[in-house]
């Protein structure tokens, strides 16, 4: 095998048995597992197939990809999500199941319109907790509702229209192969090697399913870090992580730390935010040589704010538009080191996007917008396209970029803590360090000292987590502007 360090040669060349590979980001992640799906592949009989599961459609289409360049033959590997796969087993065995034949997986607009059928005397904000409250009983396997009967009347009202949620798919699954053996023991003997990505935010149900797959004789091989768990608000639970040993014995456990991704200054950065904290893994060491930039910035609004990165955007590109040029923000010869598709800006909440969006358009750079959901849905946008990416955070995990901008690194915000949004703290610092391990090149830490988020006035003080940041790796920006100018553009922000 080529390209690979003595690590990613180890686990790729790893026999029998159960694999855990504790995989920092931008380790080679992705690049290890399709290698080992490859080498397995070599090895199988003419019966047997491997199975991959992911989390997104993405990160199955990112595997599919690299396995066909790898010259691996797709017809031997399941490459899908968790519910990708248990879908098509409901297709294939629905003669054995209790489901509609032609059931349908229901949109989240439909689920929503059922909301209103089945609670009319609710508000939109009470129907979608107790649609939020549905979807973590139902990955978790356990636990009830203050009010059951809100669970089955959505459960009764699901089937009376024929569909399944994407819950369902998963518990549809587990009930058919508990109750039919024979085809449990065709599944297992058919998939002999299963690969898990992304095993830290593996929740309850995902959890019992793998167990049931594998059998006493399979063979898994998961990857992640714990450090990057940020669904348990969904039911994901790093936990799974640490009891992996237990639950598949026979297990050998390596870990990547060679970082092939981010600057010295921003893997030392991201490192100090999440060392000492809930979980931690073997320390990354920088395999890029270059010192890179970590910027923080402090403006007097969330306009202000906007505007900075605007100002940023148009310094990295050198330069979109005669106004900027003529504004004196940007020279007229500057040189571009990166493009629009290079940079993303992630937010913790999508009530922040709109003073960026409105900047954006205002001075012509172009964007497209990912993450409008707060969980792992299609959209953790049309990708290798030259715009700038709008993201939540949760959206951008498993992506990188040449220069990233992480907006309202404030307390309220990240960690959060607002009315009604309260947060685990550990998992918000975990959600820092996702985003900041984003960056490849340069990291800009944007806040404001006042917000208004739902109607709400908040006066800010800066994130806790910039205070794990070591003074030495951090650069203080302001925009030198003439009286004039500044007075000029701050118009705008009126």
């Amino acid at each position: 095998m080529t390209n690979l360090n003595d690590v990613q040669q180890k686990a790729v060349t790893h026999g029998p048995g159960n694999l855990l590979i504790v995989a920092g980001p931008g380790t080679g992640k992705t690049h290890t597992l399709t290698h080992r799906i490859l080498k397995l592949t070599e090895q199988l009989k003419s019966t047997e197939k491997i199975l991959a599961v992911t989390f997104t459609n993405k990160a199955a289409h990112e595997m599919r990809q690299r396995l066909e360049k790898l010259g691996v033959d797709l017809k031997c590997v399941f490459v899908g999500t968790f519910h990708q796969f248990c879908l098509s087993l409901l297709r294939e065995f629905i003669e054995e199941t209790e489901l509609p034949r032609n059931f349908r997986v229901v949109e989240p607009q439909d689920i929503e319109g059922m909301a209103k059928l089945l609670w009319p005397d609710l508000s939109k904000r009470e129907q979608t907790k107790i649609l939020e409250d549905i979807g973590r009983q139902k990955s978790s396997m356990g636990g009830l509702l203050d009010k059951e009967k809100y669970l089955n009347q959505y459960n009764q009202q699901l089937r009376q229209n024929g569909w399944l949620d994407f819950d369902d798919l998963l518990l549809e699954t587990i009930r058919l192969l508990e109750m039919k053996h024979h085809i449990t023991m065709h599944i297992r003997s058919l998939y002999t090697s299963i690969f898990v990505d992304e095993y830290q935010d593996i929740n309850s149900v995902q959890h019992h399913l793998l167990k049931i797959l594998a059998g006493p004789q399979g063979h898994i091989t998961a990857i992640g870090d714990p450090n990057q768990a940020i669904y348990g608000f969904r039911g994901g639970s790093h936990g799974f992580f640490k009891t992996f040993s237990e639950d598949f014995p026979n297990t050998t456990v390596l870990s990547l730390t060679q970082n092939y991704r981010s600057t010295s200054n921003i893997l030392e950065a991201s490192s100090q935010v999440i060392t000492g904290h809930d979980v931690t893994i073997s320390p990354l060491t920088a395999e890029i040589y270059e010192k890179g930039k970590l910027i923080i910035h402090e403006t007097p609004t969330e306009k202000a704010e906007a505007e900075y990165v605007v100002h940023q955007i148009e310094k990295i590109i050198g330069g979109t538009s005669l106004f900027s040029q003529d504004s004196g923000r940007v020279s007229s010869q500057a040189q571009a080191e990166f493009t629009f598709g290079d940079i993303a800006i992630l937010y913790r909440l999508n009530a922040q996007r709109k003073c960026l969006e409105e900047a954006l358009e205002r001075s012509g750079i172009p964007y497209q917008v990912s993450g409008r959901e707060p969980y792992p849905v299609e959209e953790p946008w049309v990708y290798d396209v030259e715009k700038v990416h709008l993201s939540t955070i949760h959206a951008a995990k498993g992506l990188e970029f040449a220069v990233v901008f992480i907006l309202g690194c404030e307390d309220n915000l990240l960690p959060l803590n607002l009315e009604g949004l309260i947060s685990n703290p550990q998992e918000e610092r975990r959600l820092f360090y996702v985003a900041m391990t984003r960056a490849k090149n340069q990291l800009f830490l944007t806040r404001v000292r006042k917000r208004v988020l739902f109607g709400k006035f908040y006066e800010n003080v800066p994130s806790p987590f910039l205070k794990d940041i070591e003074e030495r790796l951090k650069e203080y920006e302001q925009i030198k502007q003439r009286r004039g100018q500044f007075e000029k553009q701050m118009s705008f922000l009126k």
